[in-house]
């Protein structure tokens, strides 16, 4: 029984092969363009599962000849191809993270791999003038009433003569002199509290007063605020420093250091605008890491003014380009004195 039927399979199978080229499966009309058709509204193709291992012991018999083979890695998510050669990933992975950054002071739009633009004030055009309306008509002038006779301007009297001045009167009686203050004294002592003296001793203030000449006070007598609120110092009526009521220290208006990484990939002695004020931060560089394309990674690196920015302009030994990943610390003016030339080259102090 079991040979029959499978002879009766096999001449199904030869006597279809010969009826048509193609295989539909889940249709009985299979596109005529289609060497295999599936169709399902239920149901998905499920094709096979190699993780990395089994992939590398795969790709050991495959040759040129296996381009185009399909398998899917449970390990990474991913369908994998041969591309003749090794197995490709799809879709690939995106390394292409750009950081994009915009300076309201210089309207330079910038992209963290070094390139960057400078937008243009764009102002929309005019439009026309409309036509000018059509002027109403012009009121009736009133009657002008009748002007009245002006009088007759009287004659000026003759000046009269100055009377004599008249003597002066007698000084009045001085009045009682007024009760004096009792205060004798009114002094600050170096611990700054206030003493008030008069006939029935000293008041001494219990709180001390910071004085202008400095201060003589216990440990406990502190200056500051005691509730949630920064502490601020001005001068010409501005902030320019304030400590907060978290701790952090602001100057003029900000934390007074700040770190930031750039990144540039596949660089050959790279010379970029960071795109930050030399008026308001300097710059230095904090590390830096380049990748070379040799064995020996010695590197040279600084940072310099161009243009109202800071700039950094860097180099490795090797002969190709590198990823580059700078660290810059950028410090307020207000709390440096930078020496340093302003070339980029060149300059400074002999040891």
């Amino acid at each position: 029984m079991k040979l029959i039927t499978s002879t009766l399979f096999l001449l199904l199978i030869f006597t279809f092969s010969q009826a048509q080229n193609n295989v539909g499966i889940g249709t009985n009309t299979p596109d005529p363009n289609a060497l295999l058709h599936l169709e399902s509204n239920s149901k998905g193709i499920l094709i096979p599962k190699l993780d990395a291992a089994e992939r590398i012991a795969l790709g050991a018999a495959l040759n040129a000849s296996n381009k185009g083979l399909l398998v899917f890695g449970p390990d990474t998510d991913q369908f994998w191809y041969w591309n003749g050669t090794i197995w490709i990933p799809f879709p690939a992975p995106d390394n292409d993270q750009q950081a994009l950054t915009f300076n309201a002071g210089t309207n330079t739009l910038s992209i963290s791999n070094g390139n960057s633009i400078v937008l243009p004030n764009f102002v929309a055009p005019t439009g026309p003038t409309g036509p000018t309306g059509v002027q109403g008509l012009q009121g009736n002038v009133g009657a002008t009433g009748a002007t009245g006779d002006p009088g007759p301007q009287g004659i000026q009297g003759i000046q009269g003569n100055t009377g004599p001045i008249g003597a002066t009167g007698a000084t009045g009686v001085t009045g009682p002199t007024g009760f004096g203050s009792d205060n004798t004294a009114f002094t600050f002592n170096v611990a700054g509290n206030a003493a008030i003296t008069d006939g029935s001793g000293t008041l001494t203030t219990a709180q001390q007063a910071w004085l202008v000449g400095g201060n003589n006070a216990p440990a406990s007598n502190n200056l500051g605020q005691v509730g949630n609120a920064p502490l601020v110092f001005i001068t010409n009526n501005q902030n320019r420093m304030s400590v907060e009521a978290n701790g952090d220290i602001f100057v003029d208006g900000s934390k007074p250091i700040e770190i930031r990484r750039y990144f540039c990939n596949g660089c050959d002695n790279p010379n970029r605008n960071t795109g930050v004020s030399s008026v308001i931060w300097v710059a230095v560089i904090a590390g830096f890491y380049p990748t070379a394309n040799s064995n020996s990674e010695s590197t040279r690196s600084r940072m310099y003014e161009n243009g109202g920015t800071w700039w950094f302009k860097g180099d490795a030994e090797g002969a190709n380009g590198e990823d580059w990943s700078v660290d810059i610390m950028f410090i307020k003016r207000q709390l440096v004195t930078d020496t340093r030339p302003a070339s980029q080259n060149g300059g400074g102090t002999g040891f």
